[in-house]
């Protein structure tokens, strides 16, 4: 399995130098994780659906704030549905299922149906008003599973290949620590076919953090997908 070259943005840099020791190894550990896993696979609890905005409020976690923890869990959820559902509604699979016998197109069709339920937000909330208890981000890779075997199902029904989906596409991501404290997250992207992951920006998830950070780290993913940023140095850990 090959690593990922691990570089990053001037901003990045100099946030992780301003970490104090204990902090600075524990997001060197989290950075550890992204080059190890290489471009096969993405760092667990990592997520496409970045918030444009978070209240401070969001970075008291814990079970006086579970709907923190519930919107963690959806956003894995969200993103691997998502991930699925472009495949199984690409034309050339709606190609596929119209030369099908109809018990294996209504199969399929069935499986599809239960990705795009479970990527509804109006189901998630509803469940909520009936008194579920929100998920944590272990429950949700749970479903993650589930929606992959539905994904299997459909792909096996209709007469395809059965692979998963890749583990990246070219949208900034995010993984995040917020237990314990102090919490942070990581903005960065990655190049699957360059081999190579850009750390954009870090902050910390307390009081001081700021809502414009997103569309920062998204123009300045853009900006090194189009060859505009200077040169790049590797991540230097301590």
């Amino acid at each position: 399995m090959n690593m990922l070259h691990v570089v990053t943005t001037d901003e990045f840099a100099r946030w992780f130098a301003a970490l104090d020791d204990a902090l600075a190894e524990d997001v060197a550990a989290a950075v550890d994780v992204i080059e190890q896993l290489g471009p096969e696979r993405a760092a667990p609890g990592s997520r496409e659906s970045l918030l444009w905005y978070e209240h401070p409020s969001m970075a008291l976690v814990g079970a006086q704030n579970p709907l923190a923890w519930s919107l963690e869990a959806w956003g894995t959820l969200r993103d691997y549905a998502r991930q699925l559902l472009v495949k199984l509604e690409s034309p050339r699979f709606a190609s596929r299922l119209e030369r099908l016998p109809a018990a294996q197109a209504t199969a399929a069709l069935r499986a599809v149906q239960r990705i795009r339920a479970a990527a509804d937000p109006r189901t998630q909330w509803a469940l909520k008003l009936h008194g579920r208890r929100p998920a944590r981000l272990e429950a949700a890779q749970e479903a993650c599973a589930e929606l992959r075997r539905a994904y299997f199902a459909a792909l096996e029904a209709a007469g395809f290949l059965v692979t998963d989906v890749p583990a990246h596409s070219l949208a900034l991501r995010e993984v995040s620590r917020r237990l314990p404290a102090p919490a942070f997250r990581l903005l960065y992207g990655v190049n699957a076919e360059r081999e190579t992951a850009l750390l954009v920006l870090g902050e910390r998830l307390d009081r001081t953090f700021y809502g414009d950070s997103v569309c920062r780290a998204e123009a300045t993913w853009k900006r090194f997908l189009d060859g505009e940023l200077p040169a790049l140095q590797p991540m230097q850990f301590r």
